[in-house]
């Protein structure tokens, strides 16, 4: 390896013009005031409770002065009380369900936000933003132990293999005509993406198991040969963070296999492992870092005799930062860097693939849909002809007015 190769990011920002505000919760305290004097107040009005239980605005203060000083029990047990004799208040139902959702108890906290959203009394606006914390929960909230999703579609592609539009290069200053058969071509593709997820609690305060297996596949109606398979499994712990003092986060260390076929031949073969830090700590925010490497054993084919030349590992550390504007509506900012060696092709987990190109190919480009851009990079050898006609499996120099001829598979 000789040091980092490239630094790429990609920046991907969805943003609203409309900003949203805070949710409606317990006044912040009034400056001056020490926590000695918010725990008298509190005690005192502790008192009245017990001697006017019916006396709502005793009650309700008391629960905001608790949730001031952490004490989210205190709060949710009066608040709770108070439903007793102002039932379906949404108020209420509202402050009950933010503080749950502190606490971390997402299931009850989705129970009194969706009896928000489904009182028509409550303003639009109110009810707007308890959609975004029922759309947070969505993601902070445990997996189930088992999940899975699959994706299915049909694409049509005016150039499906990313060639050049027409058969006339320049190629280091030089003048080359590719074969009629490597200029760009339209075709159809089946596109399908399948995710499978699975979690075995340890019993040790939130740690896991977790093994993921994740599949792409796009397969051409004529270009077959550049049909990709992609399978790659992880296995390995999840740490619940809680333990050091860091909310709603989680440690990742994990295995990787990876197998990825091109052309329906096998391209290469990968493993190695990953660490991952993921975090709901911040409001209204998601944060996602990964560092994985892994070590590529590459199968040479008629096509492509010299893959094994791409052995080798590869190390790419990634992250991506995402906050919720509004429902619906995501913020979202990502990156990575790579370290590679420089004959190396590119892989990444965000189902992107760089596709070799068998001897005297026009350098062409791939792009898959869902992030997959792929590439071909095999720079013909170099004629002192005038023209050079690009055909499979050499290259054949000639004068301007010879035709090309031979059958060139495209890249």
């Amino acid at each position: 390896m000789r040091g980092w190769a490239r630094l790429a990011a990609a920046m991907a920002v969805v943003v609203t013009l409309c900003m949203c505000g805070a949710l409606p919760v317990f006044a912040a305290p009034d400056a001056g005031v020490t926590a000695p004097d918010i725990e008298a107040r509190r005690q005192a009005l502790l008192q009245s409770m017990l001697q006017d239980p019916s006396n709502l605005d005793v009650a309700f203060e008391y629960a905001s002065l608790s949730s001031q000083v952490g004490d989210y029990e205190a709060a949710i047990s009066t608040l709770e009380r108070m439903l007793i004799f102002a039932p379906n208040t949404a108020r209420l139902q509202l402050e009950l369900g933010i503080l749950y959702y502190k606490l971390g108890s997402y299931e009850v906290a989705r129970s009194y936000f969706a009896q928000v959203v489904s009182n028509p009394s409550v303003p639009q606006e109110v009810a707007a933003k308890v959609r975004l914390y029922l759309q947070q929960l969505a993601i902070e909230a445990e997996p189930p132990a088992f999940a899975g999703s699959i994706f299915s579609g049909i694409r049509w592609e005016s150039n499906a293999n990313s060639a050049p539009a027409t058969q006339s290069i320049t190629l280091n200053g030089l003048d080359f005509t590719l074969d009629s058969q490597s200029v760009a071509a339209p075709d159809w593709s089946a596109v399908n993406i399948g995710t499978l997820h699975y979690g075995y609690d340890l019993k040790n305060q939130g740690d896991r198991i977790e093994f993921d297996f994740l599949t792409y596949n796009a397969n051409y109606f004529n270009l077959t040969d550049i049909n990709l398979n992609f399978f790659e499994a992880t296995l390995g712990p999840s740490f619940n963070l809680k333990r050091i003092g860091i909310e709603k986060s989680r440690f990742y260390v994990y295995g990787i296999g990876d197998e990825v076929l091109l052309g329906n031949d096998q391209y290469f073969a990968a493993g190695g492992g990953g660490l991952r830090f993921l975090s709901f700590a911040a409001p209204r925010s998601a944060l996602d870092l990964r560092l994985e490497t892994r070590v590529r054993q590459f199968t040479n084919t008629n096509d492509r005799p010299t893959n094994t030349l791409r052995d080798g590992a590869q190390t790419r550390f990634g992250g991506s930062y995402s906050y919720y504007l509004a429902p619906g509506v995501v913020l979202i900012v990502q990156g990575y860097a790579q370290l590679r060696m420089p004959m190396w092709a590119s892989m990444p987990i965000s189902k992107s693939a760089r596709l070799p190109a068998s001897p005297g190919r026009s350098p062409t480009r791939l792009p898959l849909p869902g992030g997959i851009p792929g590439h071909c990079r095999s720079a013909p050898a170099v004629s002192t002809a005038p023209t050079t006609i690009l055909t499979r499996p050499s290259i054949r120099s000639t004068p301007k007015s010879t035709r090309p001829s031979g059958a060139a598979r495209r890249c």
